[in-house]
C-alpha cells in the first residue's frame, strides 16, 4: 500500500547506483523494478541515477545519468538516499569487471560501492546495498569488503554463497526481479509481446532460445542441437531472444538460426525479434508470454519463474554453485540449472514437469518479504553511520590496483579500455570476435 504524499513535504530522492550503462538485460532492469515497487509502497519518491560511465545503455533509457565519484576526494551526492541494485557488484579491481579505467582512478566495482560506503559513513547520504553478490566465488574475499560495508545504512546479499564470503554478517534477500511480471496485468504483457512476436506465433506455444558466447567454449553446435530437439519434442517454434546485447548476442543467435534451420527446423520456425524489442520491458514481454525459455543468462531465468514459466539455464563449465543456481535458490526454485550443455533438453523437460505456478508464488513471495526492510529503512530519517577508518579504506585501495588476473588479461583489458574511447578499436574487436566464432562453428 502507498503511503499518502503530505502537500508542502520535500520529496525524498533516491539514487539507484548500478551498470545501467552495460546492454544487459538484467543490469538494465534492476533500477525499473526497483522504481515500480518502491513506489507502490512509499508516495513522492523521485529518482536519480547513477553509473560508471554514466550513460544508459541502447536498451534503456532512464534520462540523464550521473557519473559515480572517480576517486575518493570526489564523493559527494545530493540524494536522501542511494541504492546499489544488482549483479555481481561487490569485488574490485581494474583487471576486472565490465569497465576498465585507468588505475589512477577507481575501478568500476569501488565506484559502485566503496563511494558510497564512504558518503554513508560520513553521514552524507543513507546507502542501502539490496540483494547484491560477488563475482568469482573461487575467489577469497578480503576482509575489507565487510568493514567497508558495514558503513552503509543497510547491507543484504542476495546468495548463501555472498553471504559466507562477507563472513555472514549481512542477510540473504530475494532478487526483486522475482517480481517482475506483478508490474502489468496479463493482457498489458501481452499486448507488449504481441508488437514484437511473428504474426503466427501465439502466446504460451514458442520456446524462447538465448544463449552469449562466452558461456559455451566453442558449443554452438551442440546449443543448437539440444534447442532443436527441445523445440521438436514439444512442437515449439523457437524465438532466438537476445538478452547480453554487449555480448553481441544477436550476430550470434543469427549464427545459431542458420545452424538450427540445418538441423532440420523450419525457417519459419525460427526467428528473431525485429531489433526495437531490445527494450527491457519488451524483452520480458517476449519471455513471460512464451512456453519456456533455454537460456545462458541468469535474469531471463529469473524472469521465467517470474512469469511461472518452464526454463533450463546453462551456467557455463559446471559452475555448480555460481550465481545463477544460488540465486534461484535463495527464492526457493531448485530445478531447471543444466551443468552441461548436453543436459539443456532433458532440464527443460524436468522444468516442464514442476508446478511453475507454485514456485512463481513462493519466489514473489519470497521477493516481496526482501523488500521490506529496504522499504522500512526509506520510510525513516537518515542514520549517521560511524566513519570508515582511513586504514580500511586504503586497504581497499591497494588491493583494487593489485592485478587479479594475469598478465595477458592485464594487458587485454588495456586495449579494451582503449577500444571503449575510439569506435574504431572497438569495431576491430568486435570483428575479430565474430570472424573466431565463425571459424568456430565452420
Amino acid at each position: 500500500m502507498t503511503d499518502s504524499f503530505p502537500e508542502n513535504q520535500p520529496r525524498k530522492t533516491i539514487g539507484f547506483v548500478g551498470t545501467f550503462d552495460v546492454a544487459n538485460y538484467g543490469d538494465c532492469l534492476f533500477p525499473v523494478v526497483y522504481m515500480h515497487l518502491l513506489s507502490q509502497s512509499i508516495a513522492g519518491l523521485e529518482f536519480s541515477f547513477y553509473s560508471p560511465l554514466a550513460r544508459s545503455a541502447e536498451i534503456m533509457d532512464y534520462g540523464p545519468v550521473k557519473a559515480l565519484p572517480a576517486t575518493v576526494p570526489q564523493i559527494a551526492f545530493d540524494e536522501d538516499a542511494l541504492i546499489l541494485c544488482g549483479g555481481e557488484t561487490l569485488w574490485f579491481g581494474h583487471s576486472s569487471g565490465t569497465f576498465n579505467f585507468h588505475k589512477s582512478t577507481l575501478s568500476s566495482y569501488l565506484r559502485l560501492w566503496l563511494t558510497p560506503c564512504v558518503a554513508a559513513s560520513r553521514a552524507q547520504v543513507d546507502f542501502y546495498v539490496h540483494s547484491v553478490g560477488m563475482p568469482r566465488a573461487d575467489l577469497d574475499a578480503p576482509a575489507e569488503i565487510a568493514e567497508v560495508l558495514g558503513a552503509a545504512t543497510m547491507v543484504s546479499v542476495r546468495d548463501e554463497v555472498t553471504a559466507t564470503r562477507l563472513g555472514n554478517r549481512f542477510p540473504v534477500e530475494v532478487d526483486p526481479v522475482f517480481s517482475l511480471s506483478n508490474m502489468k496485468s496479463q493482457e498489458e504483457w501481452q499486448t507488449e509481446a504481441r508488437q514484437w512476436l511473428p504474426v503466427d506465433y501465439n502466446f504460451g506455444k514458442y520456446l524462447v532460445a538465448q544463449v552469449s558466447m562466452p558461456y559455451l567454449n566453442n558449443g554452438l553446435q551442440e546449443w543448437c542441437e539440444q534447442v532443436a530437439l527441445t523445440a521438436k519434442n514439444h512442437d515449439l517454434p523457437i524465438l532466438l531472444v537476445p538478452i547480453c546485447h554487449f555480448m553481441d548476442d544477436r550476430y550470434n543467435l543469427k549464427e545459431a538460426r542458420s545452424i538450427l534451420i540445418e538441423l532440420g527446423i523450419a525457417e519459419n520456425r525460427v526467428c528473431l525479434p525485429p531489433l526495437a524489442s531490445k527494450d527491457v520491458i519488451a524483452t520480458a514481454a517476449l519471455l513471460g508470454m512464451s512456453a519456456g525459455v533455454i537460456t545462458s543468462s541468469l535474469h531471463a531465468c529469473v524472469t521465467a519463474v517470474s512469469f511461472g514459466v518452464p526454463f533450463a539455464g546453462f551456467v557455463g563449465n559446471g559452475k555448480a554453485d555460481g550465481k545463477h543456481r544460488q540465486t534461484l535458490l535463495a527464492a526457493g526454485v531448485n530445478y531447471g540449472m543444466a551443468m552441461e550443455i548436453g543436459d539443456l533438453a532433458q532440464i527443460f523437460a524436468d522444468s516442464s514437469n514442476q508446478d511453475c505456478a507454485i514456485q512463481q508464488s513462493l519466489a514473489i513471495e519470497r521477493s516481496m518479504k526482501g523488500l521490506m526492510p529496504l522499504v522500512e529503512g526509506l520510510r525513516h530519517d537518515r542514520r549517521a553511520s560511524s566513519p570508515l577508518q582511513q586504514t580500511t579504506i586504503d586497504a581497499m585501495l591497494f588491493h583494487d590496483k593489485r592485478p587479479t588476473r594475469h598478465l595477458r588479461l592485464e594487458f587485454k583489458r588495456t586495449i579494451l579500455r582503449w577500444a571503449n574511447k575510439s569506435h574504431f578499436l572497438a569495431g576491430l574487436l568486435v570483428a575479430r570476435r565474430r570472424a573466431r566464432m565463425r571459424r568456430k562453428t565452420a
